[in-house]
């Protein structure tokens, strides 16, 4: 009778411990960090960029981001970037508030045309400083009209002012 219960508990802490194993080898991948869109996203020392895409329209792209400062100090960035037009090296600075957050190209808001020369489908690349710090490199998708979702961003490009730079 004793082996009995013995084989019982045997047998169901091997079923428990084989059917639940995963768990114990496997991340949790709700606990990895990951850009939940299309845009990237890095981590400033007080900033924070987030949904970074550039867009190609028809005659002009166009640079859409988010820039959030969750600091109680209101912080300069920088964004850093290569004219594909001009072969130069440019650079646009912007305020943001403490707890502040700065749209460009989204929620009415226009985006920052620039020419970063690429092809959709490819991968650029702009700098992002925070202040006197030195700048990060974010490598953002290019995108254009082809899925309907980007059409009003496209649309939103014709109705933009070229940024001014640095």
């Amino acid at each position: 009778m004793a082996i009995r219960k013995l084989a019982a508990v045997s047998i169901a802490a091997a079923v428990m411990l084989g059917t639940s194993g995963c768990n114990f080898t496997s991340p949790v991948a709700s606990m990895e960090q990951y850009a939940p869109s299309d845009g990237s996203q890095i981590d400033l020392e007080n900033v924070k960029a987030r949904n970074f895409i550039y867009v190609a329209g028809e005659e002009f792209g166009g640079l859409f981001g988010t820039l959030v400062n969750p600091s109680l100090e209101a912080q300069t960035v920088r964004i850093q970037y290569t004219d594909a037009t001009l072969a130069e090296k440019k650079s646009i600075s912007v305020n943001l508030l403490p707890g502040g957050v700065l749209d460009i190209g989204y929620n009415g808001t226009a985006p920052l045309l620039v020419d970063l020369g690429s092809t959709p489908g490819a991968m650029v690349s702009i700098y992002l400083n925070e202040g006197s710090n030195s700048g990060r490199e974010l490598n953002i998708p290019v995108l254009d009209a082809t899925l309907p979702e980007y059409q009003p961003l496209v649309d939103a490009l014709n109705s933009a002012v070229p940024a001014s730079a640095e």
